[in-house]
This record gives C-alpha cells, structure tokens and sequence, in this order.
C-alpha cells in the first residue's frame, strides 16, 4: 500500500488544487505526493509542497484518512490541514507533470474529478468548518481512466 500525505490550504474560502491531464481528461489533485521510506508523514508533505511547489509549509492537524483502489494500485491519503504557507506557490516541472495551480470553491470541488474525492466532505469544511468523520474508507474514484 502507498502511503500519500496531502496538503489542504485554503485562501478566501478556496482550496489549492494542481491540474493533471491524463487521458485527455483533467483531474485536481490535492498537493501531496508519495511517503519516501523512513521518512515522517509531516515531513514527507512538507518536502513535496517545496519541490513541487516552492514554499515552506507549516502542517497542522490529520482531517481525514481515505484510501483508494485504481488499477491495481492501492492508496491510503493522509489529509492533512496546511496552517501556514512561506512564499507563493509556483509549480516546478522538473517534480511535477502538474499543468497548473487552480484554487476551487466550495461549489467546485464537489463537481470536478478531484484525487481523493473528498469533495462532499471538502465543501461543507470549507463553507462553514463542518468537519465529518476522520475516516472516510474506501472512496469511489471511478472517473479516474
């Protein structure tokens, strides 16, 4: 099983999200990236944010725990609340195939193909700090080709 922290950093009631394109389709993932072995969850995400992105972050508290199951492929993501951010977020391509940084709103993110699909617990976190449920399971990601 893999193991991916994620990062959830909110601006003005919005989520930052990266756009990949696979298969000709968009998927929004949320900044994150795979646990490197011997390496602790905290620091994992917060080396992904720098490489991928460029800025130091301050990783707050574990919101959910999900996994997932495509092609064969076993996931369990960590999401975690990002607290404070150094420095604005530019993507690096020499550690990303990301296209770009797209921030959603709470009416997006339960309407584009986001990795994990959290968005129906995102959205009411993200209006009104209504947290569900720390584990969510297994989450369906079925749009994902």
């Amino acid at each position: 099983m893999i193991v991916r922290p994620a990062g959830i950093w909110v601006v003005d009631g919005q989520v930052l999200t990266m756009r990949y394109q696979y298969s000709g389709r968009d998927r929004f993932n949320l900044p994150g990236g795979n646990q490197e072995f011997g390496e602790e969850i905290k620091a994992g995400l917060v080396r992904e944010f720098a490489e991928e992105l460029g800025v130091v972050v301050e990783v707050g508290d574990l919101l959910w725990t999900a996994e997932t199951l495509v092609a064969g492929r076993e996931v369990l993501h960590l999401l975690f609340k990002v607290e404070s951010m150094v420095g604005s977020p530019l993507l690096n391509p020499d550690e990303t195939k990301a296209l770009e940084l797209v921030w959603l709103n709470p009416e997006e993110v339960v309407k584009v193909p986001l990795y994990p699909a959290i968005g129906s617990c995102l959205k009411p976190w993200l209006k009104e700090n209504k947290k569900s449920a720390t584990y969510l399971g297994c989450i369906n990601q079925d749009w994902i080709a």
